[in-house]
């Protein structure tokens, strides 16, 4: 019994997880984010991203990708905005961001 439960769970978790990809564009990364979070606030000129209530500072040559282009300019973040992103290795600057559709589901990453 128990073994029939843990291969149903398994499939549905697979099934689940195959699902939250499938609509993003091949330029996204197969093997998630490093991060995932809300956009709480945009400040261009101080070159400052808020997500969940944490301040990062934008690398000047950020790479900014939406669900419709492979590059866009960063001037496109709105507060609000659900987004995917990876940081510099001191973990303050954010070196590359996904603008994420709004139902997006994180499964299986931090």
């Amino acid at each position: 019994m128990f073994k029939k439960i843990s291969c149903t769970l398994v499939a549905v978790l697979l099934f689940v997880s195959a699902t939250a990809f499938a609509d993003l564009p091949s330029y996204y990364p197969k093997a998630g984010f490093q991060r995932v979070g809300t956009l709480d606030d945009v400040q261009l000129d101080r070159q400052i991203l808020v997500i969940n209530d944490i301040p990062y500072t934008m690398s000047d040559n950020i790479i900014v990708h939406s669900l419709t282009s492979f590059s866009v300019a960063a001037s496109r973040l709105r507060p609000g905005s659900t987004v995917g992103y990876k940081m510099a290795a001191n973990g303050r600057m954010i070196t590359e961001l996904w603008l994420l559709p709004k139902d997006f589901k994180s499964a299986g990453r931090r």
